[in-house]
């Protein structure tokens, strides 16, 4: 008999109390049925961790999947999860004083900022769990599972998973640290100067140099290949992207050993989202053929550190005096952790993302040649408990049942589900009824939660649309839509990508395109950083982009004024 597999629609039940939200910004679609039970409780364990580490009343956030859509609900040290407002200010003041862990956290949040403990972070980050993970990555990548017997196989999916579990719970132990001090810094620049948010991130461009993806191999690649004519040849050849690729990786030691450099690192990662469903950027070898050419085409990427520089005192210019040297010190700070936020994907969980997915394709290849699944990508859809029954004859979902759910999960999106569960959002308690230590915590907290997933109001007019200004300058070319996976090799040189979201891995696009536009997400998303960090005009936010904005049309975007005209 079949496992089943339930998806109802009109069925929106939160599993507990609270004001649940829609996660839209980064997962747009429903999740795969081999992601979802391993991403939930890896995400609140590392959530909770940093939230504990770093004295924050955000305790955690909860998250839960139903009918594939993932909810979140902040869950706040002290307060019920049936509390539907915010108490009264004595009230609050009293029930804060008696509990013991919001005295603790409060404390703790104190000693964060005095002795800077994200520092110690960065530390542990750059010496032990970015090598760990790396090494761990690197050894699993070398497995090649289309050679292994069932029995290694499974082994190997159940190595995937623990790796997997592993990867979401570093990415989330590390929020804080790369939140703190930048919110820190936010939070007294602005007051300090008037700012908006969109002038002050300017400032972090060149401080997160892997959020432009791999571009030193990238570059070193393109100059081996400049110096071989012959080479230029067959890049500029009408073969087939695999077969160019394959050729480079055939050519001269010299060659062969830029492209696999370049190839092991960017191929294996995840492009299109942040799921195993996602495709893998050496399965889209067209982007990763033009990312060549392009390199190889363009002069060396120009010199932003004088450009920062300047940016850097205008905005120091406008601090009174007396806050200049705090402004400095925040500044530093902020900047030394900026890497962290997309270094824990990209050395992470994109990474472990792509193996795990090549592990379910090779196993999806077995499952479709026995005529249990219809095809091999089907098999993302199983959980990994139920790819091992599967393989090993045992009971699992049906091809007819595994099919069902992966149209509902290409075909529904984030617009046909209820972006609110549960009793409606209240307003927070503010800061200020806080003690200072706890009230600076929860600021730089708040200062870039809002900004990775408050999207601005809905401001589209007839031929303009209006977003956040995530990244500067401007740019008029094509528009070309990446609603699924299968979009993002139809991307041409020049084009400016129109997509729902974007996730970090995306920048092997960087090279190609010319700007960014998103539905969704803020000026501390993903899409934000990578286009900041390689000087795309870019606008996130923009609620409607994607049904607004024809695929193909001539666009014209302002990264400055957050604003994008179709021409």
């Amino acid at each position: 008999m079949n496992q089943q597999i339930t998806v109802e629609l009109e069925k929106f039940v939160p599993p507990s109390p609270g004001a649940w939200e829609l996660e839209s910004t980064h997962v747009p679609r429903p999740l795969s049925r081999w992601l979802a039970p391993i991403f939930v409780p890896a995400y609140m364990r590392g959530f909770k961790a940093t939230g504990a580490q770093y004295g924050s009343l955000l305790d955690y956030i909860e998250v839960v999947t139903i009918n594939g859509f993932m909810y979140i609900c902040p869950r706040i040290v002290g307060v019920p999860k049936k509390a539907k407002e915010t108490p009264p200010y004595l009230i609050y003041k009293l029930s804060n004083w008696l509990n013991p862990e919001v005295r603790k956290r409060i404390k703790r949040a104190g000693e964060v900022f005095e002795k800077k403990l994200w520092r110690e972070d960065v530390k542990l980050w750059d010496k032990e769990c970015k090598p760990a993970l790396v090494k761990k990555n690197l050894a699993l990548q070398a497995v090649d599972p289309e050679k292994l017997s069932t029995e290694d196989l499974i082994s190997h999916l159940n190595a995937c998973k623990e790796a997997m579990s592993e990867a979401i719970y570093y990415h989330h132990r590390f929020n804080n640290c790369a939140m703190t001090p930048l919110g820190d810094f936010l939070v007294y620049a602005q007051k300090w100067t008037g700012l908006p948010t969109h002038k002050l991130l300017e400032l972090m461009q060149g401080y997160s140099p892997v959020s432009a993806g791999a571009m030193a191999e990238l570059e070193r690649l393109a100059q081996v290949v400049r110096q071989h004519p012959e080479t230029l040849d067959q890049l500029k050849s009408n073969l087939q992207p695999e077969e160019i690729l394959r050729s480079l990786q055939q050519s001269s030691p010299e060659i062969a050993s830029a492209t696999n450099d370049y190839l092991n690192l960017a191929g294996m990662r995840v492009i299109t989202g942040y799921d195993v469903a996602d495709l893998r950027a050496i399965e889209v070898p067209e982007v990763l053929v033009r990312a060549i050419q392009e390199a190889v085409a363009s002069v060396d990427r120009h010199q932003v550190a004088q450009m920062i520089a300047e940016k850097t005192n205008q905005v120091r210019t406008a601090v009174p005096e007396q806050h200049r040297q705090a402004f400095d010190d925040l500044l530093a700070e902020a900047r030394y952790t900026y890497r962290i936020r997309d270094e824990r994907v990209y050395f992470n969980d994109a990474w472990t993302t792509g193996i795990a997915r090549q592990a379910i394709l090779a196993t999806g290849k077995r499952l479709a040649e026995a005529g249990k699944i219809f095809a091999l990508d089907h098999a993302v859809d199983f959980t990994n408990e139920e790819l091992t029954a599967a393989l090993l004859g045992k009971d699992a979902p049906s091809a007819e049942q595994i099919a069902q759910y992966v149209k509902y999960r290409t075909t529904k999106t984030a617009a046909d589900v209820p972006t609110h569960l549960g009793h409606p959002a209240s307003l927070p308690p503010p800061p200020e009824w806080l003690p200072p230590d706890g009230a600076r915590m929860t600021r730089a907290g708040n200062a870039v939660l809002s900004n990775i997933f408050a999207p601005p109001a809905q401001q589209t007019q007839v031929r303009t649309l209006k977003g956040l200004p995530a990244s500067p300058g401007q740019y008029e070319g094509i528009a070309r839509l990446v609603l699924n996976p299968d979009d993002m090799a139809k991307v041409q040189p020049g084009e400016v990508v129109v997509a729902r979201m974007t996730a970090p891995a995306y920048n092997v696009l960087l090279p190609i395109i010319k700007g960014i536009i998103t539905d969704r997400g803020g000026l501390l998303s993903h899409a934000a950083i990578v286009a900041r960090e390689y000087g795309l005009p870019a606008v996130v936010g923009c609620m409607d982009a994607t049904k607004m904005i024809p695929n193909g049309a001539r666009i014209q975007v302002d990264g400055t004024k957050g604003e994008v005209k179709i021409l």
